[in-house]
């Protein structure tokens, strides 16, 4: 049967504090299962030290986990920026809804490939599988994966506050910063920008708003 495979690992992951990369990658992981159990068939599971395999059960779901683990991850102790992979393919064994571990199906090799071979590519998200829209789906993720990118950590408690409570002079009385201020850096930003190609993922990959 085929299935919506997700997985992802943490690029230059050789580069980092090996310990604290671990804790916070492990939390990451267990905020978003905790946060979308309900869209999860196979919970997020890390496989390595710095990748992650589960399975959703719709191409929506497969946007929202994305977009939920780039919005997360701001509120970690140390920066870290993922690649992704996903997969409409077939897993021949059952779906183990407590860890996404010991299941075999050639989806999970191609994503696993696929993945693989991202690591000489400029995109941070690659699809795969026979469906519709598929070349816009990946393009609409990429953009908005391009946007964050953008961002810097020095701003992790301004972009934290964005996805919190998504108004500036809330964001301002929280961090104690002058209100004109903190529109500038909402500008600067530009959330409005991201809010934009988020919507497109969402229209793309759920037809909705």
């Amino acid at each position: 049967m085929k299935e919506w495979i997700v997985m992802g690992d943490v690029v230059k992951s050789s580069d980092a504090d090996q310990i604290a990369l671990q804790k916070n990658f492990a939390e990451l992981i267990r905020m978003v299962n905790e946060s979308f159990h309900e869209i999860i068939a196979s919970p997020l599971t890390i496989t390595l030290g710095d990748e992650f395999q589960g399975i959703v059960k719709s191409a929506e779901d497969v946007a929202t986990i994305l977009m939920a683990l780039e919005e997360y991850k701001w509120g970690l102790e140390i920066p870290i920026l993922l690649r992704y992979s996903a997969t409409l393919g077939e897993i021949e064994t059952k779906i183990n809804p407590v860890i996404a571990y010991g299941m075999l199906g050639s989806g999970l090799s191609e994503a696993r490939e696929a993945l693989a071979l991202m690591k000489s590519d400029d995109d941070r998200f690659i699809l795969n599988g026979n469906f519709p829209k598929k070349r816009q789906m990946a393009l609409s993720l990429n953009l908005l994966l391009e946007m964050q990118e953008q961002w810097k950590w020095k701003d992790r408690e301004i972009i934290k506050g964005y996805f919190k409570y998504k108004d500036y002079k809330i964001v301002a009385e929280v961090l104690e910063k002058d209100v004109s201020l903190m529109w500038r850096r909402f500008k600067s930003l530009d959330f409005t920008s991201y809010q934009k190609r988020k919507k497109l993922v969402n229209l793309i990959y759920g037809d909705r708003e």
